[in-house]
């Protein structure tokens, strides 16, 4: 297992892949001179950062045109935010990024997920349910899905959300679509744990995810 904290893509084909922040401050942009360049308009030249104080990861925002965001939330300018693993990160909501931990997944996950019916593992691109991994694994897409409602568990996902974070900023998704990706999730669920109810829908505003 890497120890070096790191973003783990949630786009598309993309899903999967490291960014790993390997020095400090870490930035992100359009300019040629960001450890990551985002080429595309929506993002600004020098859009965010990464630093670090001992082991705790903080994200800033630059004074971006179109806003870093934190677990769908907007952050003020130039004012820092802790990262926890499992963090939701979109730049200009045309990336989507979950921000992994190693150090905070091995102390604290184990005892924590202990009394969880669902763990997702972002790292190794895993999920199981009662300590049963799920067979077949579930498609990108579905990973992607779910990733973004632990990601948020709690909280409700708007389709917005749901689309950019699955399908990438600017993709046309129609609600057949999407609908589908839901109902195929929610079944694989079902299937693993049929005594609970995991994905709650919010007519008219989104899907909810609740863990055991």
């Amino acid at each position: 297992m890497s120890s070096v904290q790191r973003f783990l893509v949630q786009e598309g084909e993309r899903t999967g892949q490291a960014i790993e922040l390997t020095h400090f401050p870490f930035t992100f942009g359009r300019a040629r001179e960001c450890d990551v360049v985002l080429d595309t308009s929506a993002i600004s030249r020098l859009h965010a950062r990464c630093t670090r104080d001992g082991l705790n990861v903080y994200l800033e925002d630059l004074g971006s045109r179109n806003g870093t965001f934190l677990n769908g939330q907007r952050l003020p300018a130039h004012t820092p935010q802790r990262l926890r693993a499992g963090d939701a990160v979109s730049l200009a909501q045309a990336c989507s990024w979950v921000f992994d931990d190693p150090a905070t997944t091995v102390q604290i996950a184990p005892a924590q997920w202990a009394r969880l019916g669902l763990a997702l593992d972002p790292m190794a691109g895993t999920v199981t349910v009662g300590g049963q991994a799920f067979d077949p694994p579930l498609s990108p897409n579905q990973f992607a899905l779910l990733a973004l409602l632990c990601a948020n568990e709690g909280r409700v996902v708007s389709r917005a959300e749901i689309a950019t974070g699955v399908w990438g900023a600017g993709v046309p998704v129609s609600d057949e679509t999407l609908d589908a990706l839901v109902s195929r999730l929610r079944k694989r669920l079902h299937a693993a744990d049929p005594t609970h109810e995991y994905l709650i829908t919010r007519r008219g505003f989104g899907l909810l995810f609740q863990n055991r």
